[in-house]
């Protein structure tokens, strides 16, 4: 098991206290993520514990000492197909989450994807794969899989050019 370890996250903001959680890669990029953000995507994934949900991550692409994203916010995928072991994104998927991101996070990137697998654990599937490389394609864009039955999360992110599970640093909630 790896321990957690206090970090300074590099923002504009200023240095916050933040945790370690799993295998943070030193030649990939680091992914930060506010707590109060997680806490937003976990409820809103605890919401439908039947059938998979998805939404995009938001926020920064930073350089600082090294390269790091910061999520900093969820946007929610509007007009999904979703079954209790698939999610489609459709054209109006797509069309509302650029649209959403001018509006409710104007000067954001979108990172990456989010989706859940109720009751099937933490894993990208070969379709999720599919999506992932065709959409998600930038070495700095990532993947979080829910699985808000058993109450498990992790992070993807691109490594050596495959997609690999990755830590993230948690930051606490007065950091900002």
């Amino acid at each position: 098991m790896i321990e957690p370890v206090v970090k300074a996250i590099p923002t504009a903001a200023g240095s916050a206290v933040a945790r370690s959680v799993g295998m943070l890669y030193a030649d990939a990029p680091t992914i930060y993520v506010y707590e109060d953000v997680l806490g937003k995507m976990l409820a809103y994934f605890e919401q439908d514990l039947r059938r998979e949900q998805g939404g995009f991550l938001v926020g920064g692409l930073h350089v600082d000492r090294e390269l790091y994203v910061e999520v900093r916010g969820f946007l929610p995928a509007a007009g999904t197909q979703a079954r209790a072991t698939s999610l489609t994104f459709t054209h109006a998927t797509w069309a509302d989450m650029n649209r959403r991101v001018e509006e409710e996070f104007p000067g954001e990137l979108v990172l990456g994807w989010a989706h859940t697998h109720p009751g099937l654990g933490v894993f990208l599937s070969s379709y999720d794969l599919f999506i992932h490389r065709h959409f998600f394609s930038q070495p700095w864009q990532i993947a979080l899989v829910v699985d808000p039955r058993n109450k498990q999360l992790g992070f993807f992110q691109w490594h050596r050019e495959q997609v690999v599970d990755c830590g993230f640093i948690c930051v606490g909630r007065d950091a900002r």
